[in-house]
């Protein structure tokens, strides 16, 4: 005949098993998707302006993405930013926006997805390096 197992071995079994399965499930539920928390490698194009869309004539930017994939932010005057010239609403041709823009040295613009009239151009040029 058999013995019976000791009744207190399987309670503290039991009760390690479920506080183990409850701490998983926790952690499975507060959890991100991988897909959520990992970074873009490159920003979207309706983030790439949301710094630049608020500039102004006279306020300074930077570029923090790169020359084919800009992400631009405003900053306070200071050499190695640069200063807008002129800013033009509603086009995305940069070379034909900035062509009367007396100093220019470099052009950004941006293409809303969402309604041509919130595309615009910046006319810029060093701020002073």
């Amino acid at each position: 005949m058999r013995t019976p197992p000791n009744r207190t071995l399987l309670m503290i079994a039991g009760i390690l098993a479920a506080v183990g399965l409850t701490a998983l499930a926790a952690v499975a539920l507060t959890s991100a998707p991988p897909s959520a928390t990992a970074p873009q490698e490159s920003p979207s194009r309706s983030s790439v302006a949301v710094g630049a869309r608020f500039a102004k004539a006279g306020d300074c930017v930077v570029n923090d993405g790169t020359d084919d994939s800009p992400m631009m932010r405003l900053v306070s005057c200071a050499p190695g930013a640069y200063a807008v010239l002129a800013r033009v609403e509603g086009v995305t041709d940069a070379d034909r926006a900035c062509a009367g823009v007396v100093g220019y040295e470099y052009k950004y613009s941006y293409e809303s997805p969402l309604d041509d009239s919130l595309d615009f151009v910046l006319c810029l040029k060093s701020a002073g390096d």
